[in-house]
């Protein structure tokens, strides 16, 4: 029996996503996808996934000095604009795995992890489905292969529709063991989609739009 995963998966909680962890939760099941939850610095997303009953790895989208890092199995909050390498220390101390994405997508904004910093994490993402130019792609491949780094791939998606085309098969073993993940990473075999052009461009301007929305909030009122 194999095992699918989509190992980059956004919700809600994610400044810039839309998709409803109940909606991901059913159209898992249906595929048979099972999805990393890795919002952008946070984690609120995974206790409505857990009461879903659907099946995930908790993870979160690191923001760095060096750009983004995903830690998976993680269940305590890292903060963002910490260091790499502190990041990698704090993913590891929670017993998880990291995994860098989209390492030489240069049309996504902020820094980017060098190859001496993609080197110290454990699993390099060969292939996200947003990357729009496909070098970036073939380079992060190239990395993962020279340097013998477990390979994944990742939608990363921010829209529901975006979830399901693209997925890394294994072979079966224990979702809830970090080390049983790196082994089956072995017999990993990919399944890559590209995501539509327009994607980021409707994501760029759900972050605003959400960011503008939690400025307008009514704040609670200080306690005398």
């Amino acid at each position: 029996m194999k095992i699918r995963i989509d190992f980059h998966v956004h919700t809600r909680y994610s400044p810039d996503s839309l998709i409803e962890p109940r909606r991901l939760a059913e159209k898992s099941r249906r595929l048979g996808i099972i999805p990393a939850i890795t919002d952008h610095y946070s984690i609120e997303a995974h206790a409505p996934v857990r009461r879903t009953g659907m099946r995930f790895i908790p993870g979160e989208e690191i923001l760095t000095d060096r750009g983004d890092l995903i830690g998976l199995f993680v269940n305590e909050l890292i903060p963002k604009k910490i260091q790499f390498a502190e990041a990698i220390d704090r993913v590891h101390g929670q017993g998880g795995i990291t995994y860098l994405p989209h390492m030489y997508d240069y049309g996504r904004a902020g820094k980017h992890a060098s190859d001496d910093d993609a080197e110290k994490a454990d699993i390099i993402e060969v292939f996200n489905a947003r990357c729009m130019n496909s070098d970036f792609n073939a380079r992060a491949e190239a990395f993962a292969k020279r340097h013998k780094k477990p390979a994944a791939a990742g939608s990363d998606s921010h829209l529901l529709f975006e979830f399901g085309k693209t997925y890394t098969q294994l072979p079966e073993f224990d979702l809830d063991s970090p080390k049983a993940l790196m082994r089956a990473l072995a017999k990993a075999e990919l399944v890559k989609q590209k995501a539509p052009v327009y994607v980021r461009g409707i994501t760029r301007v759900l972050s605003v739009g959400k960011k503008a929305l939690w400025r307008l909030r009514p704040k609670a009122p200080k306690p005398i």
